[in-house]
C-alpha cells in the first residue's frame, strides 16, 4: 500500500470517525437526552433523599407546623378542617408525613419517572389525592385561580426555568390569605469559596447534568417583587450534612412561609 493511501486512511479515521461519533452522539442526547436525565434524576434524588430527609425530618415539622392552623379559605373545607394543598415538584412525595391529615392535594411535576413513585407512597398515607399534572411549574394553567389554600415547593425553585413567572403562577392559584411554604438551597454570600464554586458548576456541568442551579438567591427573588405576598417569614440555615461533596455543595438553605 502506498505511503498516501497509509495518510488517507489516517487522516479519515481520525478525523471523520470522532466528528460521526460526535454526531451520533448529538442525535441520541437530542432524541432521547431529555427523558434520560430526568429517569436519572429521579433514580438519584429517590436515593439521595432517603438520607437528607432522615436528617432534615425534625426541621422540616417545624416548618410545616403552623399548616396544621391555617384555616381554608374554602368555607365546606374550613368547617370541616381541611385544607387543599398544591405541591409543585413533589418527587416522591416526602413531604406528605408534615401535611395535616386528610389533605386535599394537587401536585405539579414535570419529570414523568417520579409519578410511580408517588403514588406508592401517596397510597400508604392519609393524604387525599385530587390531581397529578405533569406540567412545568411556570405555567400552572390547570390550576384554577385562587384556589389554593397552601402551595408547597421544597428543593424545586433551583430547577425551574423561570423563578419570577414560577412565583406569580404561584401567587395566582393561591387564595386570598394562602400560604406559600418553601425550602430551598441557595447561593453562598458573595466572598466564600462556596459562592465561587457555586457560580463556576452552575455555568459548566451542574445545571446539564442535574437540572440544577447552585446559584439562585430565592430569598431574594420571593421577596423582590412586593405586588406577590403580603408578609414573608423566612430566614437561611446550614444543614447538618456534611460528609457528602453534593450536600457541602447546598449546604446554605432557606425556609420561609409567604402569605399571599
Amino acid at each position: 500500500m502506498a505511503t498516501t493511501d497509509v495518510v488517507v486512511q489516517k487522516a479519515l479515521y481520525f478525523g471523520i470517525v470522532p466528528i460521526l461519533l460526535i454526531f451520533l452522539m448529538f442525535m441520541f442526547i437530542q432524541k432521547f437526552g431529555s427523558s434520560l436525565k430526568e429517569r436519572l434524576i429521579s433514580a438519584f434524588w429517590n436515593r439521595a433523599m432517603v438520607k437528607y430527609h432522615t436528617a432534615m425530618r425534625d426541621i422540616k415539622k417545624i416548618h410545616f407546623h403552623s399548616m396544621n392552623y391555617h384555616k381554608s379559605a374554602d368555607l365546606y373545607l374550613r368547617n370541616r378542617g381541611l385544607l387543599r394543598i398544591l405541591e409543585i415538584g413533589a418527587g416522591s412525595g416526602a413531604n406528605f408525613e408534615f401535611f395535616p391529615p386528610n389533605s386535599k392535594l394537587t401536585v405539579v411535576e414535570p419529570n414523568a419517572f417520579f409519578e410511580p413513585l408517588f403514588y406508592k407512597r401517596q397510597s400508604k398515607s392519609d393524604i387525599k389525592m385530587e390531581k397529578f399534572i405533569l406540567t412545568n411549574a411556570e405555567d400552572m394553567k390547570e390550576v384554577e385561580d385562587n384556589s389554593m389554600d397552601v402551595v408547597v415547593s421544597t428543593l424545586v425553585l433551583c430547577s425551574v426555568r423561570n423563578v419570577k413567572q414560577t412565583l406569580k403562577e404561584v401567587h395566582r392559584v393561591l387564595a386570598p390569605g394562602g400560604k406559600f411554604y418553601y425550602w430551598e438551597h441557595v447561593h453562598d454570600v458573595p466572598g466564600t469559596w462556596l459562592h465561587f464554586l457555586q457560580n463556576l458548576l452552575t455555568y459548566t456541568i451542574w445545571d446539564l447534568c442535574f437540572g440544577c442551579h447552585l446559584n439562585r438567591n430565592i430569598d431574594h427573588l420571593v421577596a423582590e417583587d412586593k405586588t406577590l405576598f403580603s408578609h414573608i417569614d423566612q430566614k437561611r440555615f446550614d444543614i447538618p450534612l456534611k460528609k457528602s461533596l453534593v450536600w457541602k455543595l447546598v449546604r446554605v438553605h432557606v425556609m420561609g412561609v409567604a402569605t399571599k
